[in-house]
């Protein structure tokens, strides 16, 4: 149904598929990722670690921004991983609950703009979220999610044009959580928004990276 659990997919499979079973003696080393931008680039990793000899299993946990590897003691998965991590751009550090993505954009001096759920809490009202008099755009996101990141900075250059729009950030965390199983049920893929005009009635509402169309229902948002 999503494009989240088709990667989802791909990381079993690298994690599991193809291997024979782990000899006695191996051991599983978990390395965090630091300042990394989307799910793609643990994905990338545990390609690259599956096929190296020694490696006997690999996954990504992308809530968590970790790797976990199992492999021969021969194998120095921290270096290998530090290197390959290196090579794009971001940090591997030994150990777990140290993985950490880049920060969201930064929104002009002034702007109405802020994070209403974090880790995907749950909220039971989106209507009391809506700004009485401003065109509000509500953003269903996640740290994860490259393409919403892509929302969030086309969302600072908008608040950047104008003060009659709110922006306000829901991070769903993942799939599973409160706030996703309530509002993402017929969602197949982030960032979802909705759009909202001044007078509190719902403009759009859609998945997916589309900015122009976003535009298009701020305008009309803002004109009614």
């Amino acid at each position: 149904m999503r494009s989240a659990l088709a990667l989802s997919s791909l990381l079993c499979l690298s994690a599991c598929g193809g291997a024979d079973p782990a000899p006695e003696g191996a051991r599983t080393t978990v390395v965090s990722l630091r300042n990394i931008d989307c799910e793609e680039c643990g994905a990338e990793l545990v390609t690259d670690l599956r096929e190296r000899p020694g490696v006997y299993a690999a996954s990504f946990d992308r809530r968590r921004a970790e790797l976990a590897v199992t492999a021969s003691p021969s194998f120095d998965v921290t270096g290998t991983v530090k290197r390959l991590a290196a090579d794009e751009g971001f940090e591997a550090v030994l150990g777990a609950g140290k993985g950490q993505y880049l920060g969201w954009a930064t929104f002009p001096e002034g702007a109405d703009a802020r994070t209403i759920a974090e880790g995907g809490a749950d909220i039971p009202d989106l209507r009391a979220q809506v700004v009485p008099g401003k065109v509000t755009v509500l953003d269903f996101a996640a740290s994860w999610c490259l393409p919403c990141r892509k929302m969030d900075a086309h969302m600072a250059t908008v608040l950047e044009a104008r003060r009659d729009v709110a922006y306000r950030r829901l991070d769903v965390g993942d799939w599973d959580t409160p706030l996703a199983r309530r509002y993402l049920k017929q969602v197949s893929k982030l960032p979802y928004v909705i759009v909202y005009d001044t007078s509190g009635a719902q403009v759009d509402a859609f998945a997916g990276l589309e900015v122009e169309r976003l535009d298009a229902a701020i305008e009309r948002g803002a004109r009614r």
